[in-house]
């Protein structure tokens, strides 16, 4: 009687294990995005602000770069442009001399025409005054040209300032994106060539997959469906979602198709799990099921 009890508390058992373990379940790797992190310009790293393993946020501070002989050309031209302001007040200055010149020759030709007309004065007079004139005016326009010029050298000096304020602001290497920084590749000191990778960042927010499910279980996913994840000592199971279904099974059948051979042909599906707790990690087995 007791054997008899025995092999049906076994069977039961049995029983509820299939029962658990008849949900679909499928077994992955978790993958993190990577990002890589530049320099757009090269130069001697001063200063290194994080080490490898360390979570950073978007913004962070990476590197800085040795902008010294950039801050001296700043001054220099910082230097120019003050200069360039004394030189406009000295043509305002001459422009506002040689307009009253130019007016004072006007008048007074005025009144050598007038006293040509009346033959107060000689042709010589009438002539002298209009040379006169002649002189003032292109005294006055040389007076514009030279601000005209003056105005050009400042502008062509304000785009120099900025592109060097831009430079001096881009040998700060800072991160766009939150995550794990996974590799430093020069340490200080070293030179980092233009457009040189500095850093890769490993995105740790959320994390995607693949699965792999034959043309029996494909009907059954949608894009933005929920999935169960199990990891591994963690007692939760944590939630996912169909990012991308593919159209196309991932090996290429055979020309003709049988009832045995369809089974093999396996279609990807993407998902993607917010991992805000951190508890998913890059290269991390998990097993995936339906809800």
């Amino acid at each position: 009687m007791r054997r008899l009890l025995l092999i049906l508390v076994l069977a039961l058992a049995l029983v509820s294990c299939a029962r658990e373990e008849s949900g679909e379940r499928w077994t992955t790797v978790m993958e993190a995005t990577s990002f890589r992190i530049s320099a757009l310009l090269g130069g001697r790293i001063s200063k290194i602000y994080v080490t490898e393993g360390e979570e950073i946020e978007s913004g962070a501070k990476i590197a800085e770069l040795d902008a010294q002989e950039l801050q001296f050309s700043l001054e220099q031209q910082m230097a120019a442009l003050q200069e360039l302001a004394v030189q406009e007040e000295l043509f305002l200055t001459q422009i506002e001399i040689a307009n009253a010149d130019l007016e004072y020759q006007s008048r007074r030709q005025g009144r050598s025409e007038r006293l040509y007309e009346e033959e107060v004065i000689p042709l010589q007079n009438l002539e002298d005054g209009q040379l006169l004139k002649s002189k003032a005016e292109l005294q006055y326009q040389a007076a514009q040209k030279n601000l005209r010029l003056a105005e050009a050298r400042k502008a062509s000096i304000l785009a120099q300032i900025k592109t060097l304020k831009k430079r001096i602001e881009d040998s700060t290497i800072s991160s766009e994106f939150s995550g794990r920084l996974e590799h430093l590749y020069f340490d200080e000191g070293e030179m980092l060539p233009n457009m040189g990778q500095l850093a890769e960042v490993l995105g740790t927010q959320s994390l995607e997959a693949n699965i792999y499910v034959n043309e029996e279980y494909l009907a059954l996913f949608k894009p933005g469906m929920r999935l169960m994840l199990e990891v591994s000592g963690h007692a939760e199971r944590l939630e996912a979602r169909v990012i991308k279904i593919s159209n196309k099974a991932e090996f290429t059948p055979k020309t003709v198709l049988t009832p045995d051979n369809r089974s093999v042909m396996v279609y990807a599906i993407r998902l993607c799990a917010e991992n805000p707790h951190g508890i998913l990690k890059d290269g991390m087995p998990v097993d995936v099921y339906l809800p």
